[in-house]
């Protein structure tokens, strides 16, 4: 999608948008929410925990409160000037008002990585993974910990079963149960043996030590990406960070930052989905990003490691893109 859109600022912008679901069919929504409005734009990527309710999952519910709390406020506020704790606040308001109506007995969580436009100034705001990349070169997003160590984990765990046989979707499927649900369920479904559990845990232990102590990242190993929540907005722990969600945010990685309009030229906003940032800045550029990574790692556990991988059903992970030209 292209459009033109004039923002308070007076100053024509030239806006192009794309967005998939990891469903190849592109029947099922994915978890992605995009908001394109004058003076503001933004990308939003929901965690999924498993919990649904009749066609809606909670990383979906999530991302489209926050994009509904944003987009109200810029309909009546000078974005630029408003606190984010006052944003994030109502953000949390309208995601756990969701929870309570859909009923699910998973968190709803998501990312956010958003710009306003004054006739000034570009103010930049992101919490999470998904990023703002400004000019084709400056690139503001936060990569968790937690997400370093689910990783690591997934890549040995999927090795370790494609040298068993099996296709490679269900490699691919048993990887994922294992990843979400935790190296223990993993062996008590007889997929893993212990040692090998044990094996996977001192590898990744000893890998992140400087940052992790061993013991947390073997509770997180253990228990699955399931469990992860637990972290999220969560102060004084190693493996926590900041997420839109049901709880008070914890500002420490929160990007909140401002600059002269004049000095930017482009801006992209992009989820998880896209493993590689392009040369150079289009829309085409970022699928053409897209599709190598696809070529070359697959199952993304080489070039472009993942928490999860490709299927012949699924991409590893929705996608969106939002390019914008200050022309």
């Amino acid at each position: 999608m292209s459009s033109q859109l004039q923002p308070s600022t007076g100053i024509p912008m030239q806006i192009s948008s794309l967005t998939y679901s990891r469903d190849r069919t592109g029947r099922q929504a994915g978890d992605d929410s995009l908001l394109i409005l004058p003076g503001t734009c933004g990308v939003f990527d929901g965690a999924s925990s498993g919990a649904t309710s009749p066609g809606v999952s909670p990383g979906q519910a999530a991302s489209r409160a926050a994009a509904s709390v944003l987009g109200e406020f810029a309909a009546t506020r000078t974005m630029t000037d408003v606190p984010a704790s006052e944003i994030f606040s109502a953000i949390r308001e309208r995601i756990c008002r969701t929870e309570r109506m859909l009923g699910n007995t998973f968190r709803a969580s998501t990312t956010m990585a958003a710009a306003f436009f004054d006739a000034e100034t570009i103010r930049l705001l992101v919490v999470g993974d998904s990023g703002i990349r400004i000019n084709g070169d400056q690139v503001y997003r936060w990569l968790k910990p937690v997400d370093d160590l689910s990783t690591t984990a997934r890549i040995e765990v999927f090795n370790l079963l494609k040298g068993n046989g099996g296709s490679s979707d269900e490699v691919e499927a048993q990887t994922r149960k294992i990843s979400f649900q935790g190296l223990d369920n993993g062996v008590s479904e007889g997929i893993l043996e212990e040692e090998d559990a044990a094996r996977i845990c001192t590898l990744v232990s000893d890998k992140y030590a400087d940052i992790v102590p061993p013991r947390h990242t073997e509770a997180i190993l253990r228990t699955g990406i399931r469990s992860q929540y637990l972290y999220a907005n969560r102060p004084n722990h190693p493996l926590g960070y900041s997420s839109l969600n049901c709880d008070p945010i914890l500002m420490d990685d929160v990007i909140d930052v401002s600059k002269p309009i004049a000095e930017v030229e482009t801006l992209e906003f992009f989820t998880d989905g896209y493993f590689d940032l392009p040369g150079e800045v289009s829309v085409s550029a970022w699928e053409k990003a897209f599709d190598k990574c696809e070529t070359v790692d697959f199952h993304k556990t080489e070039s472009f490691p993942s928490i999860k991988g490709s299927t012949s059903k699924e991409f590893a992970d929705d996608r969106s893109v939002i390019v914008v030209r200050n022309s």
